[in-house]
């Protein structure tokens, strides 16, 4: 059997952009999750934080 990898991610909207959404990346193995997610043109925020954002039309304010 594979071994599980220790790696959660916690998507939630972003604070302070209704239309972009985080990622919070956990866990001992938390690199698996920001390769993968780098790799499908998330950006980094923070450590362990991406970003995901849509940016097709203007935000309200």
């Amino acid at each position: 059997m594979t071994p599980a990898i220790d790696a959660h991610v916690r998507l939630d909207t972003h604070p302070t952009h209704p239309s972009a959404v985080q990622a919070v990346l956990t866990g001992s193995q938390a690199h698996v999750a920001l390769i993968a997610l780098e790799a499908a043109d998330w950006s980094a925020a923070a450590t362990n934080v991406l970003v995901l954002t849509r940016i097709d039309h203007e935000e309200s304010q």
